[in-house]
């Protein structure tokens, strides 16, 4: 196996000290320039490459390069969630001088670990392994969107468990008893604890949970459409519906009103993100609004101060939400049904 060539070896070889040669790999102008031209030939001649790593953080230069991991998913060009932890994370790299390399994976390829100082996940979703590959190569890296009690990792995560059940409280207190749910990807741990959220709220409250109006969705329009349509079928018809996306509760909205419908009056829905488009929807969208771009700035700065040594332990963080109220939802004046 050929030697590695190190910066020492290139010095000695140029008769020039290590600190020249560093001077001039980093382009700084003060070497004269007999010198340039003999580390140069050296370095040509003994084939060394620089350790770029060690060589943006030698120069005291903020030319950092993170790498930005986001899983594959279906519809991840027009998803919200992944434009809005960029644009989060896009605006501090900005501010802070770093390079932002967006790597899309489907969890088996990974951008090489020679080429960035630091990694933020946008999510875990199949890229597990990846991040036991950062960890191990000692790679300073930040999780979004999952937060990790156990591994000594940075990350930054929404506390969606509480957010879901300030929706069921919300949902109480106009009345409701009999209220469903559409989850989103529970392989997500944000679809996970939405999940959970929901029903340590219901049962807290002794409310009904049950199973017929627990649906499960992906994120996606598909999946809405017919968790909607097997909801609004049933014989015991929930009042409300809570779904764990705008995207989904939009569609949820367009199968109740094909159905003939109205919404809020004969159904109330909740959705989750504070997309854009609930606002100005058929029916504008109560939901949740969760800190997305906050949530990637934070991770970016975060990074940072890691890889310019202010900060050792991990830093860990889940972030409040914020329940919007528009009009898909509204009192009810039904009186609970009695089952059996």
């Amino acid at each position: 196996m050929k030697q590695k060539i190190d910066i020492a070896q290139v010095a000695k070889a140029a008769g020039v000290s290590t600190t020249t040669v560093s001077r001039v790999i980093n382009r700084v102008a003060t070497v004269s320039e007999d010198n340039q031209r003999r580390v140069r030939e050296t370095i040509k001649r003994l084939g060394y490459r620089p350790n770029l790593n060690a060589q943006r953080l030698a120069s005291g230069k903020a030319n950092l390069t993170i790498a930005f991991v986001i899983p594959r998913f279906e519809g991840i060009f027009h998803s919200y969630y992944a434009l809005q932890v960029l644009k989060g994370s896009g605006i501090a790299a900005e501010r802070l001088r770093c390079d932002l390399l967006v790597h899309i994976t489907d969890g088996k390829t990974f951008v090489n670990p020679m080429a960035v100082n630091g990694v933020i996940f946008a999510d875990l979703l199949g890229c597990e392994e990846l991040l036991d590959r950062t960890l191990d190569e000692g790679i300073p890296t930040v999780v979004l969107n999952h937060y990790l009690e156990e591994l000594p990792v940075n990350c930054v995560a929404i506390d969606n468990r509480t957010a879901a059940e300030r929706v069921v409280d919300y949902l109480v207190r106009l009345g409701h008893r009999d209220i469903a749910t559409i989850t989103g990807d529970l392989k997500v741990q944000a679809g996970l604890d939405r999940l959970d959220g929901f029903v340590k709220a219901m049962k807290s409250r002794q409310l009904p949970v049950r199973e017929a109006h627990i649906r499960f969705g992906d994120f996606g329009l598909p999946s809405a459409r017919a968790a909607a349509e097997a909801l609004l079928a049933l014989k015991e018809r929930p009042t409300a519906i809570f779904v764990a996306s705008d995207d989904m509760a939009l569609e949820t909205i367009n199968v109740a009103l094909a159905k003939g419908l109205r919404v809020p009056e004969e159904l109330s829905v909740v959705g989750f993100d504070d997309n854009p488009i609930a606002e100005h929807a058929r029916v504008p969208l109560t939901t949740v609004r969760q800190p997305l771009t906050e949530m990637g700035r934070l991770g970016l700065d975060i990074l940072f101060q890691h890889l310019k040594g202010k900060k050792q332990s991990p830093t860990k963080l889940l972030l409040p939400t914020e329940l919007v109220e528009r009009v898909s939802c509204r009192q009810t004046w039904l009186e609970p049904q009695h089952h059996g």
